[in-house]
């Protein structure tokens, strides 16, 4: 019964994806994480079941929020394919528009930033007409950056093949995963989660630079929580009443943005057939962590752009991509996130999973 009912709600998704009905109808558990994934993404190609024009194609994933949709199912082909080699150029596919869609990102965000900081200064001073000249140079050139990196992700979209690829890689992932029990899935997962948990732990990441060290040291650990939500249930977050926290100094984050935000909930949208069980409590800390970091990396970034747009160094030097300060930030929040022992205790938590 549960089977026919997991197989009808992955016909209804198909239908409502524009896709043929039999493209949905697995009764696998294993390979239904991905190809749930792969539907999603397939719908934001397509509109009513028509293929959008080539044209439109651009906007249309970025007004559908594709990037979140990419980071689902990068992250479990990034988890998968030490299994199954033949996914890595699926995963490369992937990661290429997700790249094209975050440059986009990246220059709206930074024009949104630079919009910001101006208005925070002039509401500090009234800023002379020379001033005001210099920010009006500052936002034209970064909507000019906006504009450009638009375009060259309407042509990076309109080039893909990834639209004609997943299909493929559905069909590959219904094969590649049609023996694999429930068990070997958890026994699989658990290992790899722990490995990215003890690269995140034991990585060296050198925090006197911003993208091969804040960010690469962030991004690693952004991806533990991404894999927990789109994994679907296979990962379960339990909530413990206070003093029960493995950790119990992680409770006063309970009422904490971090644990409001999406990746500290992940839905219960597919309950596995053998779950393993977490503290969402941990969960948190790893959130905080990975959120504090990328508002280091949003204000280095952001305001190098103002720089390279002002061709200056009102702000920070083009060539400077953290600040001391930033630096200090950064150590801090990872030696927090160490101290807490946040993810010694997920490992041994997925360690003692039973598969």
């Amino acid at each position: 019964m549960r089977t026919l009912r997991v197989v009808a709600v992955l016909v209804l998704a198909a239908g409502a994806l524009g896709l043929a009905p039999h493209a949905a109808a697995i009764d696998d558990e294993v390979a239904a994480r991905l190809t749930r994934q792969i539907d999603a993404l397939a719908g934001l190609f397509q509109a009513g079941g028509s293929q959008i024009p080539p044209g439109k194609l651009g906007d249309a994933l970025i007004d559908g929020k594709a990037r979140n949709q990419l980071f689902r199912l990068e992250s479990l082909l990034r988890l998968y394919v030490r299994a199954h080699s033949d996914l890595e150029k699926y995963r490369r596919a992937v990661k290429e528009l997700e790249d094209g869609l975050g440059a986009h990102t990246f220059a709206a965000d930074s024009l949104s930033f630079a919009r910001s900081i101006f208005k925070e200064e002039n509401q500090t001073r009234t800023p002379d007409a020379a001033r005001v000249a210099a920010q009006e140079q500052v936002l034209k050139r970064l909507e000019t950056d906006r504009d450009v990196a638009r375009g060259v992700f309407w042509q990076l979209a309109a080039k893909s093949t990834l639209s004609s690829d997943l299909p493929r890689l559905r069909a590959l992932v219904v094969s590649r995963f049609a023996n694999w029990s429930t068990s070997r899935e958890l026994a699989y997962v658990k290992s790899e989660l722990e490995r990215m948990l003890a690269n995140v732990r034991e990585g060296r990441f050198d925090f006197n630079k911003l993208e091969e060290g804040i960010h690469e040291f962030r991004r690693r650990l952004r991806w533990i929580p991404i894999v927990i939500d789109s994994l679907d249930g296979l990962i379960l977050a339990r909530d413990e009443p206070p003093g029960v926290c493995p950790i119990p100094a992680l409770e006063k984050l309970a009422e904490s943005s971090a644990a409001k935000h999406r990746y500290s909930n992940p839905p219960l949208r597919f309950p596995a057939t053998r779950p393993c069980s977490i503290s969402r409590c941990l969960l948190w800390q790893v959130v905080q962590a990975t959120n504090d970091l990328g508002r280091i990396k949003d204000d280095a970034q952001g305001n190098t752009a103002i720089a390279a747009a002002l061709d200056n160094d009102i702000y920070v030097a083009s060539s400077k991509h953290v600040t001391p300060e930033e630096i200090a930030r950064a150590k801090a929040i990872r030696t927090e996130l160490f101290n807490s022992r946040a993810l010694e205790s997920l490992m041994d938590q997925i360690h003692s999973c039973k598969s």
